[in-house]
């Protein structure tokens, strides 16, 4: 989807992808599988981060009607992350940017000529949904590589610190006073859970080099090997956990108190990019 912006030659990007990748105990035969690629139900992977650009656009559609919006803002669904595509719609957007050959085709097959927009900045989600057991509460801000990365970053960071605070004050409300986590749900057929308090989370910056960063492993390191400022959100990445690549990339793995926190952050993080008069500035 293309919001637009008063300068249409800018664009900040907010991506995500919505392949899943197969589930490693249908396909292993040491997990019990027998070598069946079955795709993952994916809640966390990555419908999570697909949910937050939906709501994305039910933010920013009414700030570029009253325009608010300085840049374009592009919320794009990739695909072909997950091996073995290997970042395969990062790997098509990036190269039609860099060739100055990009189009989109609208709902009505009307095709707009973006070839000469220029990529700002570009946000990138993937699994935004599960709060680990270890480090209770944490998710990531992965900035990509140079200065124009650590300025998103930046920006990340201080509407995490808006939301915490904010957060606190919203939960002295009379329907959310007193209210704990949210709570999983079991299965699908199982009602939706009470209300919640807000949560407040910690973000941490992980610079490329950062050991736990784990931008080298999704769509974000492909326009960061280009020169486009990105940042990585993303939850607090535990590859050796149930619900990762497996049967239980259910709701039954989804913390949806930390979902709704680090969605609100990522859309206040875009939006904060796209009002500005310029990205340079904090």
């Amino acid at each position: 989807m293309m919001i637009p912006g008063n300068n249409r030659r800018e664009a900040v990007v907010m991506g995500d992808h919505y392949d899943t990748a197969y589930m490693e105990d249908c396909y292993y035969e040491e997990s019990g599988g027998d070598l069946l690629r079955a795709p993952a139900a994916g809640a966390d992977d990555n419908h999570s981060a697909t949910t937050a650009l939906l709501l994305t656009a039910e933010r920013l559609l009414p700030l570029a009607k009253a325009g608010k919006l300085e840049r374009d803002v592009w919320l794009v669904h990739l695909t072909g992350e997950e091996y073995p595509a290997d970042c395969m719609g990062a790997r098509a957007l990036c190269q039609a940017l860099v060739e100055r050959r990009l189009t989109f085709t609208a709902e009505d097959g009307a095709v707009r000529d973006v070839s000469q927009v220029d990529v700002v900045g570009a946000f990138v989600l993937d699994m935004i949904g599960h709060n680990s057991d270890r480090d209770r509460d944490v998710f990531q801000i992965a900035p990509g590589e140079g200065a124009g990365s650590a300025r998103l970053a930046r920006r990340a960071h201080h509407a995490n610190l808006a939301w915490n605070r904010l957060a606190r004050e919203w939960n002295k409300s009379p329907d959310r006073r007193g209210k704990g986590r949210a709570e999983r749900v079991s299965d699908r057929t199982a009602p939706a859970p009470p209300p919640f308090a807000h949560l407040p989370v910690h973000g941490e910056v992980r610079v490329e080099w950062e050991p736990r960063s784990a931008l080298f492993n999704t769509d974000g390191q492909i326009f960061s090997d280009l020169g486009i400022p990105v940042v990585l959100l993303m939850e607090n990445y535990d590859i050796s956990r149930k619900g990762y690549h497996d049967t239980h990339d259910t709701m039954e793995n989804i913390d949806l108190d930390y979902c709704a926190a680090l969605t609100a952050i990522a859309i206040e993080t875009v939006a904060d990019t796209a009002c500005a008069a310029s990205i340079q500035e904090p």
